[in-house]
């Protein structure tokens, strides 16, 4: 393999903990207008808490921004669209849209992040945590948001059971004992 220019330069990619589903304020960080689709992406980051600046950490360690949330323009969508302006203009005093998406940058806002289910690369139903939707800070204030329930996968999304045939797989559980750790 041929050495990559810059490696020693490369920050090693960290452990994260998923984030758990909460109910936390956040800060806009990013707006990309996609027009010839009708959305914006917005991206944000965990302002205070635990998980603070949780997506630049994941991002300053070479991994992928999962902070996007889409919010659609479409007249089919306005009304989630004006939800989300909505509650950036009431938990930011003073501030009112004037349709330059670029002002939303360094705003404030409520993020709802749920859980759900989705299929693995391996047929694996395994748990995500993705951002729901974006609420006030009045809202948040006067006890107006609930965390929401588990997604589950409908049943006709879930992988068939996986079925091993005797003798076409060792399942058995390498044990070590403690006394031929190295640690």
């Amino acid at each position: 393999m041929k050495p990559i220019e810059g490696y020693d330069l490369v920050n090693e990619a960290g452990e994260f903990k998923q984030l758990p589903p909460m109910i936390v304020g956040v800060r806009i960080t990013k707006v990309v207008d996609v027009p010839e689709k009708e959305y914006l992406e917005i991206y944000s980051d965990i302002t205070k808490g635990e998980y603070a600046n949780y997506f630049k950490a994941l991002v300053d360690s070479g991994l992928k921004d999962t902070s996007k949330h889409i919010r659609s323009y479409k007249i089919s969508a306005l009304p989630f669209f004006k939800a989300f302006i909505t509650a950036v203009e009431k938990t930011n005093p003073g501030y009112k849209w004037d349709w330059d998406e670029q002002k939303l940058v360094g705003k404030n806002v409520i993020a709802v992040f749920g859980q759900e289910e989705y299929v693995d690369n391996e047929g694996n139903i395994r748990i995500g945590t993705k951002l729901v939707e974006f609420r006030s800070l009045e809202a948040y204030q006067q006890g107006r948001i609930k965390l929401p329930e588990l997604k589950r996968l409908p049943e006709d999304q879930k992988p068939a059971a996986k079925t091993v045939e005797s003798g076409s797989a060792n399942l058995g559980i390498l044990e070590i004992p403690d006394s031929e750790l190295p640690f």
